[in-house]
């Protein structure tokens, strides 16, 4: 952990970790509990953590950084099935999870606490690269093996300049609904562990009452949530004048965020709300941006932070990003943990963007572009178009050279005729190429994203969980 978090606050009595409950951690308290989970896991070895909101589980992931053991953050719901491959493609040493769930695999228990277990698996220890600190996963919810290996060097780069950038200082809280396993969310927490300031805990639901609450008792200074958990927020009226009066900033990222629901929400915490940018191979938030209320751009998702340097690929128009918090590359079996650095602080975003005055607009993904009759269409840019234009429904799009398929939550009779007609009037798509459905929600993942895997799959054919609301005679 000395790697990650600022020496002057590894051993100091500033709360560290705070929850609902009136439990409290200083860092020196973890810093001891650390010791002692030191004699119960082996340096650098490979643990499997299986993440949710509890107090104890950010306290493991702080301690076990500290030891230098190397853990890969799962969803703590994950499919059994999909876990079982991840730990036969990987053999960790050690899994961590809930006392009520004990996988294929675990041999015996190492340590309990009150709502947790560290089982010992048996596996022999792997060979990992002296420089890498942690592992995330690509997609958590498919099973894909594919992991993402994050150095000390790139973890303590985010952390330092978050906070520079956010103004995070000692003392301050932050609390956030984002799952601790996603990156936007760990980072938000070693951002705050950075500097010494406390992260807040709590699993309450961000839109019950019970959150709000604490919110208001802890005066929580910083708040980070994906796009959607702001528009549900929004829905509520959860933030007001009271609320602001003590905020130093809410992010946004993970996702674009709509044009009116930025501008409302400026209108209300003013230059406190920031748009972000990030991805996982750069631990989170490397673009940020907040505005006075005269001078709204929307549609951006930020600057580069100090240490990251932003370019676009004149063929592709591909974001790429120099940074000390770029990843040293990708696992996809036990053998990759101990390969070098391959990407050089360089990374390959995927995302297509123009830049204006050093602000950076999305403008879709290399892999999210169809074409229709040899044009190149974004289907982000349909998304957010229609997001725009239907603001008390969410869209999202998939296809195919030649077919997009539109889902979208408005029941309106007449929406999917009108949608087709103003894609054809703004954006020159023949309707004929375009196919709309309605369900009653859009399905999403743990960290509010959608999911498109599942969209246009089996499963939603064979439970009928979509009806097709378009006369299929007009195809």
């Amino acid at each position: 952990m000395r790697t990650v978090i600022r020496d002057e606050v590894l051993l100091s009595d500033n709360t560290a970790i705070a929850d609902d409950q009136g439990n409290k951690r200083s860092y020196r308290e973890l810093a001891e509990g650390a010791e002692d989970l030191r004699l119960c896991v082996e340096e650098r070895s490979l643990l499997f953590l299986l993440c949710d909101h509890q107090t104890e589980t950010a306290e493991f992931i702080y301690e076990i950084l500290y030891i230098h053991a190397v853990p890969l953050l799962l969803p703590g719901e994950i499919d059994e099935e999909l876990l079982e491959q991840l730990m036969q493609i990987y053999q960790p040493g050690y899994l961590y999870c809930q006392n009520s769930r004990k996988t294929a695999g675990t041999e015996r228990r190492v340590k309990e606490w009150k709502n947790h277990t560290l089982w010992k698996t048996g596996a022999p220890k792997v060979s990992i690269h002296p420089d890498v600190a942690l592992l995330l996963s690509t997609s958590g919810t498919t099973g894909s093996s594919k992991l993402v290996k994050l150095t000390y060097d790139n973890l303590y780069d985010n952390a330092a300049y978050g906070c520079r950038h956010l103004q995070i200082e000692a003392g301050q809280k932050g609390l956030s609904p984002l799952p601790l396993h996603y990156a936007f969310g760990l980072s938000f927490c070693l951002w705050h562990w950075h500097c010494g300031a406390t992260v807040l805990l709590t699993e309450e639901s961000v839109f019950g009452r019970g959150f709000q609450e604490f919110y208001m008792r802890e005066r929580a200074a910083n708040f980070a949530a994906t796009p959607y958990t702001y528009r549900m927020l929004q829905k509520i009226r959860f933030w007001d004048q009271e609320k602001a009066a003590f905020l130093n900033f809410a992010i946004s990222s993970g996702a674009q965020i709509a044009e009116q629901e930025h501008l409302e929400l400026v209108s209300v915490l003013k230059e406190k709300f920031w748009v972000g940018y990030g991805q996982t191979e750069c631990i989170g938030i490397v673009l940020a941006a907040s505005f006075d209320e005269g001078h709204v751009r929307t549609g951006t998702v930020g600057r580069a932070f100090d240490n990251a340097e932003v370019t676009v690929d004149p063929k592709t128009g591909e974001m790429l990003i120099r940074s000390r918090s770029v990843c040293m590359g990708y696992a996809v079996s036990r053998e990759d943990l101990e390969t070098g650095d391959v990407n050089h602080g360089i990374l390959h975003t995927g995302d297509v963007v123009k830049i204006e005055d050093g602000y950076i607009y999305l403008q879709g993904r290399l892999k999210r572009f169809v074409k229709i009759l040899g044009k190149r269409v974004s289907l982000d840019d349909i998304g957010n178009y229609l997001e725009n234009k239907y603001q008390n429904a969410e869209f999202a799009c998939i296809g195919t050279d030649d077919h997009i398929e539109i889902y979208h939550t408005d029941p309106e009779s007449g929406a999917e005729e009108e949608i087709r007609e103003l894609l054809y009037r703004n954006m020159k798509i023949p309707a004929e190429f375009i196919t709309c459905f309605c369900l009653e929600k859009i399905p999403r993942n743990s960290s509010g994203k959608i999911a498109y895997a599942g969209l246009g799959g089996p499963a939603y054919k064979k439970t009928g969980a979509y009806h097709e609301r378009k006369n299929t005679e007009d195809l």
